[in-house]
């Protein structure tokens, strides 16, 4: 491996300083670098912008739901961050009402999965709204 060595002559009081500036330049360019690291995008779109009337509701409803549930960090959760998904045959399986466990009738597969917060650590919640309505039917708890 080879180094880098790059000599700057400094000219003091008529004589010659000879300096070797490979740590200086070495943090330069690392810093330099680090501010051109890729920014963190999202792919959620803000509701007012792609959601149609009916979705915006369902949202509106359940950041209602979360702010009135138990969940510990409901006060973290990034509401501007909205994922909306459509429920499969199989999804009333993960889904829990304030009574309990879901029932197959509850949920259908016109239904939405709304995804509020950050996915990438543990601030979000997954509601899950009645298409027809908009009403909150239930939530699914973090695997």
């Amino acid at each position: 491996m080879k180094v880098l060595r790059i000599h700057i002559v400094i000219y003091t009081n008529g004589g010659i300083m000879k300096k070797y500036w490979i740590i200086p330049l070495v943090l330069l360019i690392l810093s330099s670098l680090a501010g051109c690291a890729p920014k963190k995008v999202s792919i959620e779109t803000p509701p007012q912008t792609s959601l149609s009337s009916e979705q915006q509701k369902a949202v509106q409803n359940s950041i209602e739901y979360i702010k009135n549930s138990e969940l510990a960090s409901k006060d973290r959760i990034d509401t501007s961050l909205i994922k909306i998904d459509t429920a499969e045959e199989n999804t009333w399986q993960s889904v829990y009402t304030d009574s309990g466990k879901a029932e197959e009738s509850t949920v259908d597969t016109t239904d939405w999965i709304i995804t509020l917060g950050d996915r990438s650590g543990f601030d979000f919640a997954v509601i899950v709204c009645d298409s027809t309505t908009s009403e909150v039917i239930g939530y699914m708890p973090m695997e």
